[in-house]
């Protein structure tokens, strides 16, 4: 069992929508606008709030350690830390984060590692703040020594209470479960340089239910290119903020 602290980051985009044409920003079937889902998902995502670019980052490092120490193939290695806002900050969150990972081997010769996770915490952010438990399994390669960049494919799922501070001023709960597939992340870096995910973000607020789709492009530079219903926004995946694109 290994403890560590470290916070990564990278960035990412959502780009699809079901029925677009029937519902805007100012959708009137769901009991949050898209705006408001836009914020959820960005608090779902962001490392700042112990979203999911920091269980890739922090999948990806510890895969790789895994790798290096060999367990043998089907063998498991588990970490487990903490993660608290820098002094200063704007926000405030805490969040707990436990993590096996099984070294898996093709011809007896290892090829890449698997892992699942679950996280508890809490955040509170000028936009929103929220209590969140997570889990996640992914598979990671590219983690032989010659290779630049990892490659990320996997499920993480997010469930809490929220509530908003901004725009409508929503209280509810939500269930976001987004789905990767072969995000790229470079070793040098340590953020997601490309790739694509699907999501859904369903739940309920105190005005009634809610339930909306979208995808996922990850376009570098700690940032995403998000459209739910035919909306486009720009998410910053350092700081959860969220603008129209």
């Amino acid at each position: 069992m290994k403890t560590m602290n470290f916070i990564k980051v990278p960035a990412i985009v959502l780009l699809f929508a079901m029925g677009a044409c029937s519902k805007t920003n100012n959708d009137t079937t769901a009991s949050i606008s898209t705006d408001d889902a836009a914020t959820i998902m960005a608090n779902s995502m962001s490392s700042n709030s112990g979203g999911m670019v920091s269980v890739s980052a922090d999948v990806t490092l510890n895969a790789q350690l895994t790798f290096n120490a060999n367990p043998g193939c089907g063998g498991t290695k588990t970490y487990s830390f903490s993660r608290q806002n820098p002094q200063g900050s704007s926000v405030t969150y805490s969040y707990a984060f436990n993590y096996t990972y099984t070294l898996n081997c093709v011809n007896n010769i290892p090829d890449n590692v698997s892992s699942t996770a679950n996280s508890t915490g809490s955040f509170d952010g000028p936009n929103l703040s929220s209590n969140d438990s997570g889990t996640s399994t992914f598979t990671v390669g590219g983690l032989a020594p010659n290779t630049i960049a990892y490659t990320l494919s996997g499920e993480y799922k997010r469930a809490g209470s929220f509530t908003q501070k901004t725009g409508n001023m929503n209280k509810g709960s939500s269930n976001v479960d987004i789905i990767l597939s072969s995000l790229t992340i470079p070793k040098t870096g340590g953020t997601i340089a490309s790739g694509n995910a699907a999501f859904t973000l369903s739940g309920s607020s105190d005005k009634g239910a809610f339930n909306f789709n979208g995808t996922i492009a990850f376009t570098g530079n700690n940032q995403a290119s998000v459209v739910i219903n035919g909306t486009a926004y720009v998410v910053n995946l350092l700081t959860g903020s969220t603008a129209k694109s």
